[in-house]
């Protein structure tokens, strides 16, 4: 009999159980090891008085296949949500300002709304409409998503539209982060159209969507009682004797033709083949130093959530729209605001209000400084400033994701790579999947959880 062992119960390594319930065949058997009590990693739902609250990831993007082909597979098609639709805004020097019409990802389509943006000085839309003019130059290495967008549209438009949205979606720098393993899309809509603002106005054919204006798709779904559901459903269809909670695994060493992994309890088990389904602090932890090289002193960021539930959304006098983000031209501590009353009703009590805000940023260490009451305070005068709102709330949920957010920085598929070669060679029959690797997203941890057991399932079938 051969025998798999997953490290990590959060989405990518129950969704690789899953792959290998499904699909293994009788001379094969597999073991999942979470070191946290529980299983589902970061997605956690709160209810409360009515009200549902996400503390983790909160929905998927609808266009990548593997999110909801997934939740087809479990039987979960029926509680699919998607959002309301609406405007988002960009706080800004003291004011919310709307999100221009025809926005891809925060780069500007369409030259008329840009023009009656509030958002932007006369010189500001000037220049970033020079975007259609100027030709790109496609080179051999890596740049950053800051370098690529300055070059195209100037440093205005890029701090004030552009970095708020991509800095939230992986929390980080966006003059680190790399442009072929983030975003390769916009480059190749350069490449295809001649300029990004022509390149995006079909927003499907670079596999982007409008974002943040009033004639947004729903482009995103959830669950009907909570995002929580999706790992606890691939829990209750897997085989209990094969889940073992509160295990942590220390050291990963090569026996031969198997593995031992090695448990900080002081126990052992035996596998010919292992997958880690964690971010990449726990490959250096597992592996030997040689062969996590590429990814060692690579950061990972804290970030915290906190939920303001409220007893009557009128009180707030918010703008009609599901949300905002901050603009990175101040030195506020917040990032964003989603209101959840809006963007997700199904969440929220009839006639009460919910304002999810995010606290964290690449390079940062404010929330691993600040107490829960000390984060709840700064995120209540950030709403003063920039929603007028002095309502005491109801009650507040923080969430803190400690090391959570993988960096994407520049060269993170040549470090991706040479971690590949290096692991083939020391450790073959060990794969891994996770946040780290080819992006961050839940349907992007689906789809690299699946290839990778199915990947090992056809390698321990060769072993002799």
């Amino acid at each position: 009999m051969k025998r798999i062992l997953i490290i990590g119960g959060g989405l990518s390594g129950l969704t690789a159980a899953y792959t290998l319930e499904k699909n293994k065949t009788e001379n094969v058997t597999w073991d999942l090891y979470e070191q946290a009590e529980t299983f589902g990693g970061k997605f956690e739902t709160v209810k409360r008085d009515g009200f549902l609250i996400e503390k983790g990831p909160d929905s998927f993007l609808a266009r990548k296949e593997a999110g909801i082909q997934l939740v087809a597979e479990l039987g979960l098609t029926d509680k699919l949500i998607a959002n309301a639709t609406g405007r988002s805004y960009i706080f800004h020097d003291g004011s919310l300002h709307p999100i221009p019409e025809g926005s891809v990802m925060g780069i500007p389509t369409d030259e008329k709304a840009l023009l009656a943006s509030s958002l932007l000085t006369e010189a500001g839309k000037e220049r970033a409409i020079l975007e259609k003019t100027l030709p790109y130059d496609s080179k051999n290495e890596d740049v950053s998503l800051g370098e690529f967008f300055e070059a195209r549209f100037g440093h205005e438009l890029v701090k004030r539209l552009v970095e708020p949205l991509l800095s939230g979606i992986y929390a980080g720098n966006i003059y680190e982060m790399s442009l072929r393993a983030t975003f390769p899309q916009f480059e190749q809509a350069i490449l295809k159209a001649g300029s990004l603002m022509e390149g995006l106005k079909t927003p499907s054919d670079a596999k982007m969507s409008t974002t943040g204006t009033k004639n947004t798709i729903g482009a995103f779904r959830t669950l009907a009682g909570g995002l929580s559901e999706l790992p606890n459903e691939l829990v209750r269809k897997l085989p209990k004797d094969h889940l073992h909670a509160s295990k942590c695994a220390s050291a990963i060493i090569k026996k031969g033709k198997s593995y031992e992994v090695q448990f900080s309890d002081g126990t052992t088990e035996e596998g010919d083949a292992i997958l880690i389904a964690a971010t990449h602090d726990a490959l250096i932890k597992l592996l030997d130093n040689e062969t996590t090289r590429p990814f060692q002193n690579r950061p990972l960021t804290t970030l915290a959530t906190v939920s303001l539930a409220y007893d009557d959304e009128k009180r707030a006098n918010l703008k009609e729209g599901t949300g905002y983000l901050v603009a990175r031209t101040g030195n506020d501590e917040t990032t964003a605001c989603t209101w959840v009353h809006k963007k997700w009703p199904h969440m929220v009590p009839d006639g009460k209000m919910l304002l999810r805000g995010f606290v964290g940023k690449s390079g940062e260490n404010l929330v691993s400084t600040k107490s829960d009451d000390e984060l709840i305070h700064i995120v209540l005068n950030n709403y003063k400033k920039m929603m007028h709102l002095n309502e005491t709330p109801l009650f507040a949920e923080v969430s803190r994701m400690e090391h959570a957010m993988p960096q994407y920085d520049v060269g993170h598929s040549l470090r991706l790579s040479a971690f590949r070669k290096n692991l083939a060679a020391s450790y073959p029959r060990v794969e891994f999947a996770g946040m780290s690797y080819n992006g961050v997203g839940i349907p992007d941890c689906i789809r690299t959880a699946k290839e990778s057991a199915n990947q090992l399932l056809n390698e321990v079938e060769m072993i002799d």
